[in-house]
């Protein structure tokens, strides 16, 4: 009887299928800030990819639009491209309207794809607005604000400790682009 038992259960034990890992996005805002050094830039890659991990970095559009053409954005830009990061916008719409929103979503990812050949899949949108899903759904765009399960960094000149403190705290979980944890728009 227990011959048939123990059987029974290793059949069991075997033929069940291991849990996949939590998939957990990494955001890293605010990038790039200001002067912001290439080899610390370098030194955060080489991070991400010593845990196997990706990472959205978000840029302001704003900003980028402004520094966007300058050499380390470019090159900083470029290494998120080779690596396979993904980059999304965030866009400060004032007055927050539909209209003006696609207007600036158009804008930003056609410089995006033109200067840095950098295809945008997720936006952030800071005012409250509504029907911003909407509004960004027809250009593919996701609203990833809230989406899913989020580690948000903020990137500063303590990024890299920032960055190995939220890895460790990740152990176990698959970190990964925003754009795999959203629906995309159709």
């Amino acid at each position: 009887m227990y011959c048939n038992l123990d059987l029974l259960l290793n059949g069991c034990l075997k033929t069940r299928s291991p849990r996949t890992p939590p998939r957990v996005a990494l955001l890293i805002e605010g990038f790039p800030r200001p002067h912001h050094p290439l080899m610390e830039f370098a030194k955060l890659l080489f991070l991400l990819r010593e845990h196997g991990a990706k990472a959205t970095f978000v840029v302001d559009w704003n900003d980028i639009r402004e520094r966007g053409l300058c050499a380390s954005v470019g090159e900083m830009m470029q290494l998120l491209k080779h690596n396979e990061h993904e980059v999304a916008v965030k866009f400060k719409a004032a007055p927050c309207n539909a209209s003006h929103l696609r207007q600036q979503a158009v804008e930003a990812l056609h410089f995006l794809q033109r200067v840095y050949g950098i295809t945008v899949l997720s936006a952030k949108v800071q005012c409250r607005l509504p029907n911003a899903t909407a509004a960004l759904a027809p250009l593919g765009v996701a609203v990833v604000d809230g989406i899913g399960d989020q580690r948000v960094l903020r990137d500063s000149e303590d990024v890299l400790n920032d960055l190995e403190v939220l890895l460790h705290d990740c152990r176990g979980a698959y970190c990964v682009c925003v754009s795999q944890l959203v629906a995309r728009p159709v």
